[in-house]
């Protein structure tokens, strides 16, 4: 008899490991609709706001702040001269460069006791971004 419950219980227990093992369940995918009535339309707005920092410096004068804000249309219409190697467009913004300079020095009397040394520092810097785009523009041809 032991044998027989033995034999009985192998039997089920195979039975039920090559069931578990084949188990066949089918998966169904769940399917979700949802009606809606009236405008269904999602308006999303996006605002994006970038900071740019300018190590452009402003001063007490407004003389000085235009000057200097000319300085800048100056440089990019002559860094495109010198790309484009247009010899008398170059000439011309050098000689409006020399003109700006010139006025530039005189433009420190305008300022504050405590804002003429970041001015000169300022001119400096500006005077080698001039120094450095005529030098990459010279080693571009």
């Amino acid at each position: 008899m032991k044998k027989a419950f033995l034999s009985f219980a192998t039997a089920t227990l195979v039975a039920a490991m090559l069931t578990s093992c084949d188990n066949t369940k089918k998966t169904e995918p769940i399917t979700d609709s949802t009606s809606a009535k009236g405008d269904t339309t999602l308006k999303t707005t996006v605002t994006k706001t970038e900071t740019v920092k300018s190590d452009k410096p402003t001063f007490s004068n407004e003389d000085v702040n235009k000057g200097l804000a000319e300085y800048a249309q100056l440089k990019e219409a002559y860094i495109a001269a010198l790309k484009s190697q247009n010899k008398t467009q170059v000439e011309a913004l050098t000689s409006r460069y020399t003109t700006w300079a010139e006025n530039a020095a005189a433009w420190s009397s305008k300022l504050k006791a405590e804002e003429v040394q970041k001015y000169s520092d300022y001119l400096t810097k500006l005077s080698n971004d001039w120094a450095a785009a005529a030098q990459q523009a010279v080693e571009l041809k």
